[in-house]
């Protein structure tokens, strides 16, 4: 194992060089003619967004995966998602000048979303991981639908209502929009660190709340500390760029596949790929048709093939 992992991690590396790369170089408008400054700029915008989106995806989902013992928990499957979508929804509703409020209705939709999947599938005192994927799945259509309901009633395009369910990397920004989307990169960099730093921890979880506890561990406060931050980090991170699906549910997998389960280096690693494939998958949602695709049926198409061989080399 530790002979691949130089080679893995050069691996990782050159994803997200090429897939930077490309997300520049490619794109309807070419890199030449007259406008070439305003694309340039357009892009790189794009480029830093969907670098934060994809890694902080990444690492929520491998932290969730952790803690919950749960190789299916995502930000988009346990309905964490959905609801940082409802939350962003509902302050942009209110007017123009809301949207300056968006990460912290999609930090507050995301938080109350994780706590009622938390409750729905507790019974008896104990989580169990079906009850959390239905309850995460059921939570997740729900809030789909407000979403939908909340923007049809604030008289938001449908475009911006499905490209708030299903993902984008093309939110235009304004000088506001962009001191705010720097303070959100800043704190999702944090965030990421601070869960980097609770490794250790997510190791000794994994094995079981039981165990963890016999070996000292205050799994409560590390399950709140993860579900907190993690709620910061998906909401800040749908208010821009909506929710997109397979990203932390994939990816880890995928990491741990090349790095063992040591989240010492799934974490860092699943940044770094998760910035890389959502990169890749929005060159070619941008690039398939004109106007572009929702990010999530591109995520969904190459990460759907991917599960299912997945899941069915653990059957």
């Amino acid at each position: 194992m530790r002979r691949r992992i130089v080679p893995a991690w050069v691996g990782l590396v050159l994803l997200f060089l090429s897939a930077s790369a490309l997300s520049i170089a490619v794109g309807p408008g070419g890199i030449t003619g007259a406008g070439m400054s305003s694309v340039m700029n357009l892009r790189l915008l794009r480029l830093a967004l969907g670098v934060i989106a994809g890694g902080v995806l990444a690492v929520v989902g491998a932290s969730l995966q952790g803690l919950l013992q749960n190789p299916l928990a995502d930000p988009f499957t346990m309905g964490v998602a959905s609801g940082a979508a409802l939350g962003a929804s509902l302050t942009l509703v209110l007017g123009r000048t809301a949207g300056t409020f968006a990460p912290v209705g999609g930090f507050a939709g995301a938080l109350v979303t994780m706590l009622v999947v938390y409750a729905l599938a507790r019974v008896r005192g104990r989580v169990t991981v079906t009850g959390l994927v239905l309850a995460g799945v059921i939570m997740s259509f729900l809030f789909s639908s407000l979403v939908m309901l909340a923007m049809i009633l604030g008289r938001r395009t449908l475009g911006e209502a499905i490209y708030m369910m299903m993902g984008h990397l093309g939110p235009v920004f304004t000088g506001r929009t962009m001191w705010l989307f720097v303070a959100v990169a800043v704190v999702s960099i944090a965030g990421c660190a601070w869960l980097f730093s609770m490794s250790r921890s997510l190791d000794i979880m994994s094995s079981g709340e039981e165990a963890a506890e016999t070996l000292g561990v205050d799994t409560q406060q590390v399950t709140k500390t993860v579900f907190v931050i993690s709620s910061v980090l998906v909401g800040m991170v749908v208010s821009f760029t909506g929710a997109i699906s397979f990203v932390g549910l994939v990816v880890p997998h995928l990491v741990r596949m090349l790095f063992g389960p040591e989240h010492r280096r799934v974490l860092p690693g699943s940044f770094v790929a998760g910035a890389g494939i959502l990169l890749l998958s929005d060159v070619l949602a941008r690039n398939i048709v004109p106007g572009g695709l929702p990010l999530s049926i591109v995520t969904a198409l190459v990460g759907v093939p991917f599960f299912v061989y997945l899941l069915r080399r653990r059957l």
